[in-house]
C-alpha cells in the first residue's frame, strides 16, 4: 500500500486589490477558490521543469503575477482614462453650446429692440388737439421751450378750443371737459375749502379753478354758497 503524499501549506500575502484581480481569475478559470487556482499554477510550474526551492518558486510566481495584474491595471486605468477624456470633451461641447445659445439671445435682444424703436418711430404723433383731448387742461407756463406758443394758441382758437387768457398765462381748455368744468364748480360746489373743491372736480378740474381763483376771476357768494364768474367774457 502507497502511503498518501503528505501536503504542505504556502501561505502568500497580497494587496487587496491584487487579490481581487486574482478572484477573478479564478472564476474565469473554473476554481472555486484564489487558494486552488493560486496552487494550480505552483503546481504546473512545478510539473514544467525542475522543481526548484521554495523560495525561488514562490518568488517566480510572485513576478509572473506582479506582470499579470500590472497589465491588468493597466488596462483598467486605460478605460478610465478614456472615460475621464470624454467627460471633459462633453463639457467642452456644452461650455461651446451654452456660449452659441448666449450670442442668439442677444442678437434676439437686439432685434427685439430695434423693432420696438421702429414702431415707436413709425408710430404717429399725436396732435396737440388729441393731446388736449386726453389732457382735459393744458397750462401756457408749462409747455416745453421749443413750442411757438402765440402759434399754438391761435391753432387752438380756430379749432374752436376753450382759450382762457389770464394774467400771468393762457390756458386752453377741451370744450366738453369746460362745460363739465363749468356744471360742477356753479352747481354742485357749495364749499369755499379747497379740500371740497378738489372732491368735486378732480385733479385737473381742481388745477384750473385754482387758476381761475388765483387771477380773481372766480368768487364764492357766501349767501348762497355757489360759485360765480366775476367777468361776463369768460365763455
Amino acid at each position: 500500500m502507497k502511503s498518501e503524499s503528505r501536503v504542505k501549506e504556502i501561505k502568500v500575502q497580497v494587496p487587496e486589490d491584487i487579490y481581487v484581480v486574482l478572484e477573478e481569475l479564478a472564476k474565469k478559470e473554473g476554481y472555486l477558490s484564489v487558494p486552488d487556482y493560486v496552487a494550480s499554477i505552483l503546481v504546473n510550474l512545478a510539473r514544467s521543469q525542475r522543481v526548484p526551492p521554495l523560495d525561488e518558486l514562490v518568488e517566480k510566481l510572485k513576478t509572473r503575477l506582479e506582470r499579470y495584474l500590472q497589465d491588468e491595471l493597466n488596462r483598467r486605468i486605460s478605460v478610465v482614462e478614456g472615460l475621464r477624456r470624454q467627460v471633459v470633451e462633453l463639457y467642452e461641447k456644452l461650455e461651446a453650446v451654452e456660449q452659441r445659445v448666449s450670442a442668439l439671445e442677444s442678437s434676439l435682444r437686439e432685434v427685439e429692440a430695434g423693432r420696438a424703436r421702429t414702431v415707436v418711430e413709425t408710430r404717429p404723433r399725436k396732435t396737440a388737439i388729441e393731446r388736449l383731448k386726453e389732457e382735459k387742461v393744458l397750462f401756457e407756463s408749462r409747455l416745453p421751450a421749443r413750442v411757438q406758443r402765440d402759434r399754438l394758441f391761435a391753432h387752438f382758437e380756430r379749432a374752436g378750443i376753450v382759450v382762457l387768457k389770464l394774467n400771468r398765462e393762457r390756458v386752453a381748455v377741451d370744450p366738453d371737459f369746460w362745460q363739465v368744468f363749468k356744471h360742477k364748480l356753479l352747481e354742485e360746489v357749495n364749499s369755499n375749502k379747497e379740500e371740497d373743491v378738489l372732491a368735486t372736480l378732480g385733479d385737473k378740474g381742481y388745477e384750473l379753478w385754482k387758476a381761475l381763483y388765483s387771477d380773481n376771476l372766480l368768487i364764492f357768494d357766501s349767501k348762497t354758497r355757489k360759485w360765480r364768474f366775476l367777468q361776463s367774457t369768460i365763455p
